[in-house]
């Protein structure tokens, strides 16, 4: 004889309804966290977009590793913005700490932390090295917004944007901050304003006062 079952009560399936809008809510909360990592501070302008093909072959991010503070930043490779027939490292500045800064000639955010930037890479010498990765422009255009700010630290072309991808950057500005030894101590999504540089620096031991 077949057993007959009856149909669930309506305050059983009012709470199954709300276990399975609960589910779905930490879901995209999760998704969120993990696009923008553990560590990030601020709010960041227009996301970036997708990734592109390259014009400049053999440069994109080089380990499969995901940026985590604590751990080893990511290496990429990507040409120099003022000379493209030149292919630079992040690896390559390894033995100073450095601003890793993406930054594009439209965003006001990020022109106006630029020379913030410069002030304080002139203060501490060879201490601080900051290193612009332009996004999704041509050179003359990353180049171009550095020259107007008087910035003439090094700067690279991130041109299809896999290297912001692998980064997760949320938009621009969005600026890592690496320790000497190589490591992702802190990231800022957003602007850096000049007041809030100095406690940034502290977190790789630099002591700087504007």
């Amino acid at each position: 004889m077949a057993e007959s079952t009856a149909a669930p009560s309506p305050a059983r399936q009012r709470a199954g309804y709300a276990a399975l809008g609960l589910a779905i809510a930490v879901a995209v909360g999760a998704a969120l966290y993990f696009f923008v990592f553990a560590g990030s501070e601020g709010d960041a302008g227009t996301p970036a977009g997708p990734v592109l093909p390259s014009v400049y072959p053999n440069t994109g991010p080089l380990v499969p590793d995901r940026p985590e503070i604590g751990r080893p930043a990511p290496d990429f490779a990507l040409v120099d913005a003022r000379d493209t027939a030149t292919i630079r490292r992040l690896s390559d500045f390894r033995g100073k700490v450095v601003l890793l800064n993406w930054y594009a000639s439209w965003c006001d955010p990020c022109k106006r932390e630029i020379p913030a930037f410069v002030a304080a890479r002139a203060a501490l010498g060879g201490q601080l090295e900051v290193l612009g990765i332009d996004y999704l422009e041509p050179p003359e255009k990353a180049v171009g917004i550095l020259q107007q700010l008087g910035a003439d630290y090094p700067a690279l072309l991130d041109a299809d944007g896999s290297v912001a991808s692998h980064y997760r950057i949320p938009g621009m500005p969005t600026t890592f901050l690496i320790g000497a030894d190589g490591t992702l101590l802190a990231m800022r999504a957003g602007e850096l304003r000049e007041e809030d540089l100095p406690a940034f620096l502290a977190r790789a031991g630099l002591s700087y006062n504007r």
